[in-house]
């Protein structure tokens, strides 16, 4: 029988099956993107935005968006008074000293990934509880919980006529009209479970993500397979003197058969308000990253990298943003 060859869809076929997760080199900044248990790393309650721009050249190369938020929830503090006094002073009971305080977060994310001729819009709630384990250290653990909806779009992918690779492809290759004919979008749950370790100077996170996840509604054939994918990352935070610092990390992610992903970046803050570093990513990328803190709640951050393997001939490399407002 004879083959036809694909041209772009063998391109996103290969992005499709190595990437079906979000890719930021700013992941510093963002880590409960990859884990719901690092909502725990940081007390202050915020809402961010993540965008990327990967081969841009390239032809519709894969384009990102990422909304996430959280919040850490307290318990209201009761005020006790006596309304038959004749004055009036409020009573604040004092705090029973425990030995374990637990904390909760709560969040939610909101992706959208467009890469070629396939798009995924994924809607999702985290938790987060972090417990204490001594004076210094604070263990959580997170779980994520949503829908995903992926969808290919046809006029998008590009292959070759079987007769004449010149022409415009008018049918003929079983696979490819197989799957034209089957569900082109799919609804599924996706979700990811996650542990976190930290303390004022180190932090560990790891989590599985998308796994084992059933398809939701009809039960109709789908090209769509989501993967298991593992992520862990190690960090550091390296005070060279006042109002500097280096903050060194290592993010490792492993989807099925796919081989090991490997990144490290490194940040310099400069009086907690600038920062500025670079990002490698093994086999792949290297690039420069900056930011500032505009004010005490806002925070911009920008990410060029430049592709270090074949692909370079085709693309400029790839543009990230980051904005963050704590309040």
């Amino acid at each position: 029988m004879r083959k036809t060859f694909v041209i772009l869809l063998s391109v996103l076929g290969s992005v499709v099956n190595a990437q079906q997760l979000p890719q930021f080199r700013q992941f510093i900044l963002a880590p409960s993107v990859y884990n719901p248990a690092a909502m725990a790393f940081h007390k202050q309650s915020s809402i961010s935005l993540s965008g990327r721009w990967q081969m841009s050249g390239f032809g519709y190369e894969p384009r990102t968006l990422v909304l996430h938020g959280q919040t850490l929830l307290k318990k209201k503090v009761k005020t006790v008074f006596n309304p038959g006094s004749r004055i009036q002073r409020d009573y604040t009971p004092v705090a029973k000293n425990r030995k374990i305080i637990l904390r909760h977060f709560v969040g939610g994310q909101v992706v959208s990934d467009n890469y070629g001729a396939f798009r995924f819009l994924d809607i999702n709630g985290n938790y987060a509880l972090n417990v204490p384990i001594n004076a210094d250290w604070k263990g959580s653990i997170g779980v994520r919980a949503g829908l995903r909806n992926n969808t290919f779009i046809a006029s998008q992918g590009v292959v070759l006529n079987v007769l004449d690779p010149q022409m415009v492809y008018a049918g003929g290759d079983e696979t490819y009209d197989a799957f034209l004919s089957g569900n082109q979008r799919s609804l599924s749950f996706s979700g990811a479970l996650g542990i976190g370790l930290n303390n004022k100077r180190w932090f560990f996170s790891a989590s599985m993500m998308h796994g084992g996840i059933p398809n939701f509604g009809q039960k109709t054939i789908s090209y769509f397979d989501p993967r298991l994918h593992w992520n862990a990352s190690l960090g550091y935070n390296i005070p060279i003197r006042s109002g500097l610092e280096i903050h060194p990390a290592l993010l490792v992610k492993k989807m099925g058969a796919a081989p090991y992903s490997f990144e490290f970046s490194t940040l310099a803050t400069i009086n907690y308000i600038f920062w500025a570093g670079f990002n490698y990513h093994h086999g792949s990328s290297a690039g420069i990253m900056a930011g500032l803190e505009v004010s005490g709640n806002l925070k911009i951050g920008y990410a060029l990298d430049f592709i270090t393997n074949r692909l370079n001939q085709f693309s400029n490399g790839g543009h990230e943003i980051f904005l963050s407002y704590g309040f």
